[in-house]
Order: structure tokens, then sequence, then C-alpha cells
């Protein structure tokens, strides 16, 4: 009994003292002599189990770098590799490819020995524009959050060990960011290529639904898009300083951060003033703080820019209107809207209101007259039909512009009851 025990304790001593020297050999050999991808990545991986059970400090300083090196040189070889049976061997070797190169160049730093850094180095930097085509198909596939990933890691890799700044993977970064909704991410991000006075090239395209413009992360995503027809006016731009405010402004809105949505929209708006985006924000921005002398300045300032932009015409019309009580003024402003857009519907309908409100206002003068005055209250009545004529036919095309908005047929009931078209009030409540 005591005889097998002992021959148990030499099989567990064999065991545990497995050399990973000519293990890390064979795959030296496989990969280097005989183009054998296959046995080289096996070797490696068994070499790997053999190191893993031990402390580095078991191992010799020159087979661990060897070890590194070759864990990096061949785990890319699989991931290159054009057989699928071999490609099949690991989903992740091209992560443990740069796993194996960081491990060498951190350790050779460690230990002041350069065996492979320098060519470490240079092949990290194929591993990176790999890891970048792996980032630009997961775009592609709409997996933003790990298109982030990669155009982030491709970016810090090329900082760390090439030496070069790669500002457009960093841009590409943010965009991902932004598209996967990860505004935490996209945010600094954004701030650091502020910082970089990064300039870029953008591609974008029109929304063709909403109107916006949007910066896609390359040509072929943008070109895919328009394709696809939800978007229109494909642009390459060559500055992206104010998208880079533009975003920022958006992201903070998003995150609800006030004090950073004001002071990006203030410092965009500085350096970039004309810029009708970073324009309109702080056109809301005034709106929502109430501070409409502001928001008349900013849409006087856009106006001067594109004097045919029938929105900026139409809410400067309503900040007079409403704000200002400059129904002149006001009135001129949904005058040069229409002159743009002859059915833009909201123009049309505050324009009818502004007569509507002038009707009705006589109608008061009408019913605090004395039962006496007659003749006087014949000649206000005349005037305020006279009055409600002139809103009709904007309400018309208002509604012909928008047939389901409510607020315009009531308004339009009112003026066809006042006209006495009575018929055409009942059809119109009917349908």
């Amino acid at each position: 009994m005591k005889k097998l025990l002992f021959l148990g304790a030499l099989v567990i001593g064999f065991s545990a003292s497995a050399q990973e020297k000519p293990v890390i050999s064979s795959a030296v050999i496989a990969i280097d002599r005989n183009n054998d991808v296959k046995s080289a990545k096996e070797y490696i991986d068994e070499a790997a189990g053999i190191i893993k059970n031990k402390s580095l400090s078991e191992v010799r300083e020159k087979d661990l770098a060897k070890f590194y090196f070759y864990k990096g040189k061949i785990n890319y070889r699989v991931h290159q590799s054009t057989d699928p049976a071999i490609k099949a061997m690991d989903t992740n070797a091209l992560d443990k490819a740069l796993e194996g190169y960081s491990e060498l160049l951190a350790f050779e730093k460690q230990v002041d020995r350069d065996r492979y850094s320098d060519d470490a180095r240079q092949q990290v930097q194929f591993v990176a524009n790999d890891i970048a085509s792996r980032g630009i198909m997961a775009n592609n596939k709409g997996d933003f959050p790990n298109a982030y990933a990669d155009f982030l890691k491709t970016y810090e890799l090329k900082k760390d060990f090439a030496e070069m700044v790669d500002t457009n993977m960093l841009f590409n970064a943010a965009i991902m960011a932004q598209q996967g909704k990860m505004y935490d991410k996209a945010i600094p991000i954004y701030q650091d290529l502020i910082k970089m006075d990064y300039k870029g090239v953008a591609f974008k395209a029109i929304n063709a639904e909403t109107g916006d413009t949007n910066v896609f992360a390359n040509k072929e995503q943008m070109d895919r898009m328009v394709a696809s027809g939800k978007f229109t006016s494909p642009m390459i731009e060559g500055d992206v300083r104010s998208d880079l405010y533009r975003s920022l402004v958006f992201l903070a809105l998003q995150n609800g951060d006030t004090a950073l949505y004001e002071s990006s929209l203030k410092e965009g708006r500085t350096r970039f003033p004309e810029n009708v985006d970073l324009l309109r924000a702080e056109l809301q921005l005034f709106f929502d703080n109430k501070q409409y002398d502001k928001a008349l300045a900013n849409l006087d300032a856009a106006i001067a820019q594109d004097p045919k932009n029938v929105v900026m015409l139409y809410n400067k019309g309503v900040i007079l209107q409403t704000e200002f009580k400059d129904i002149p003024a006001a009135l001129k402003a949904y005058e040069k809207a229409l002159e743009v857009d002859s059915m833009y519907a909201d123009a049309l309908y505050m324009t009818s209101i502004i007569y509507i409100d002038s009707a009705n206002a006589i109608g008061t003068k009408m019913n605090d007259l004395p039962l006496n005055a007659t003749t006087k209250y014949k000649k206000l009545e005349k005037e305020q039909k006279s009055v409600f004529q002139v809103a009709l036919p904007y309400l018309t095309k208002a509604r012909k512009a928008n047939p389901d908005d409510e607020q315009v047929k009531n308004a339009l009931m009112q003026v066809y009851r006042a006209l006495k078209m009575y018929d055409k009030a009942k059809a119109l409540m009917e349908e």
C-alpha cells in the first residue's frame, strides 16, 4: 500500500513539473519553420495552460518574453487565416493577439530588456487596424457599443504603441457612443476633441423625415443610409468643430446637465456664430428662460443668414404677436414667411388669429353699446364682418395644408358662424 502511495506521489510530482519551454519551442517551430498555424495554436495554448498554473517567477525571463510574443503572433495568424477550420479554433484570436503583444511590451519594459519589443510595436499597428475594421463592421450592423469599444481601443493603441494620435478614431468612438445612447461616454470624448481643436472630416446627410443633419462614422454608412431613402443630400465636410459643440450641447441636454448645456452653447456660439444649429439651440434656451428680447435678436441674426428660413420668420412673428403685442410687425413677419411658403399652415393660422382677435374686439365694443345706438352698432357689425372675411382665406388655406388640425377647424367654424355661413359650419362640425 505504501508503494502505491509513493508511486501516486511521483505521478503528481511529475505532472506539476511540466515544463513550458519545450512547448513554446514547438509553437515557434510550427509557425516559423513549418507555417503550421493549427499546431502552433495548439502548442501556444498548451504553454498558456502550463504558465497559468505557475508563479511567473518560476518561468525564465527569456521563455516568458518568447511566450508573450508568440502568443500575439500565432493568434494574429489565426485571426488572419482564410481557412474556416483554423479561424474557428478561436473566435477571440484578435483580442488574444493584442493581449500577447501588450503583455510582451509591458514585461520587457519591466525587466528593461528588448528582445521582441520592436517587432511587437510594429505588429500592434496591424492589430489596431484590424480592430478598427471590426469596429466598422459592428457599426454597419448597428452594434454601436462594440463599435465604440473598438474605435476607442484603436485610438488608444496607436497613441500608446505607435505614438500616433488618430483623432479620427476618437471622433468615430464619440459618434458610436452617441448613437448607442451612451451619453456619459460620448460627452468627455467630445470635450477632448474640442480641446484638441479637432477639425476632421465629417460625413453628413439630411434626415428625410425630420430635416435634421446627421453625422455618420464613415462614408460607407452615409452612402448606405442615403440609398435606403431615409436620408438625402449627402455631404463631406472638412471642418467639424462646430458639430462637436452641436453634439455636446445635444448630449448635455439629454443628460439633464443644464450647466454643461449652457456653457457649451455659449462657447460654441462665440466661436461659430454662423452655425444655424447652435443658433437654434440658443434660441430654444432663450424661449425656455423667457428671454424674448434675446430670442428676437437671435432670430434676426438667423434670418440675416437665411432670409428664406420660413421657420425663423414664423417664430419671429409668434414672439412679436404673443410677447411684445406688436401686431403690425408680427403680420409683416408672417407675410414674409408666406412669401417663402404660401401654404405654411402655422403662419396662415396665426395670421388668421390676429384678424379673429381684432374682430372679437369689435364684437366687445358692439356689446358695450346702449340699445338705442343702432347706427353705430350696424357700422361696427359691418366692420367686424369685413375683418372676419379677411381671416377666412387664411384659415381655408391652413385647413387645406393641414386638414387634421383641430385648432384650425375650431377657428374656421367660428368664422363661418360669424359670416352666417351656417351650412359650412354645420358640415365642418359633422365632419
